[in-house]
């Protein structure tokens, strides 16, 4: 994935545009394979050479959801295939800049992004639900819990073992139910939410109430 990938999608985006001026449901799909391959492109930045990209990584994600601001005003995209597919790359856009900010330390603007990441998810599972969309949920929650447990109340401490024991559940199914080559992505990804869940009962048990209950942490 790279900006040749993206230029040669804007070309024949400019080519129809040129042609035919009409935003029929091709160009449509042809607009949300934009979004996808910048959000694409944005991931691939995020996580490569030390985080020396986050700037550039930031436009691409920024790019995807300003288009897919747009194409949300387009009445056949109200299509059910078209705008599951649309939520789908704001889910992983705003699940990026959530994790670029995290990175950056910049908290709070990074629980705004995932708590747009979790609510669009949300709204994709009423839709159709999915193994990917559940790792998806997985993954916004583990990030989440992340964020609240460096410098957390003890209200937000609890609701932080929440949404991390939610993520063990979720990736504990999956790892049950997943054969060949995304077990072992899905396992990576129970491993992390355990340790992080493991941290915040940690952090909890710190705590000099001793009527604070420790919440049970989902079976295995």
């Amino acid at each position: 994935m790279s900006i040749k990938d993206i230029n040669l999608i804007q070309s024949q985006l400019q080519l129809h545009q040129a042609t035919d001026g009409q935003f029929t449901i091709e160009v449509t799909k042809q607009e949300l394979l934009l979004n996808e391959t910048h959000v694409k492109l944005a991931d691939l930045l995020r996580t490569s050479r030390r985080g020396t990209n986050l700037e550039e990584s930031e436009y691409h994600y920024r790019q995807a959801l300003q288009e897919g601001a747009r194409l949300e005003s387009l009445v056949f995209l109200k299509k059910r295939p078209l705008l599951y597919n649309l939520r789908t790359v704001q889910v992983a856009a705003h699940l990026g800049l959530g994790s670029l900010y995290r990175d950056q330390n910049s908290n709070q603007k990074a629980i705004e992004q995932l708590t747009k990441a979790y609510n669009l998810t949300q709204e994709l599972i009423i839709i159709e639900d999915s193994p990917g969309q559940q790792g998806k949920l997985g993954i916004t929650l583990t990030t989440h819990g992340e964020i609240f447990t460096l410098d957390a109340t003890l209200e937000e401490t609890h609701s932080t073992l929440d949404k991390q024991q939610r993520a063990v559940a979720i990736f504990h199914e999956q790892e049950q139910t997943i054969k060949g080559p995304s077990r072992e992505s899905t396992l990576r990804k129970l491993m992390e939410a355990l340790i992080s869940m493991a941290d915040t009962q940690e952090k909890l048990e710190l705590y000099p109430n001793p009527f604070i209950a420790m919440r049970h942490t989902p079976p295995m």
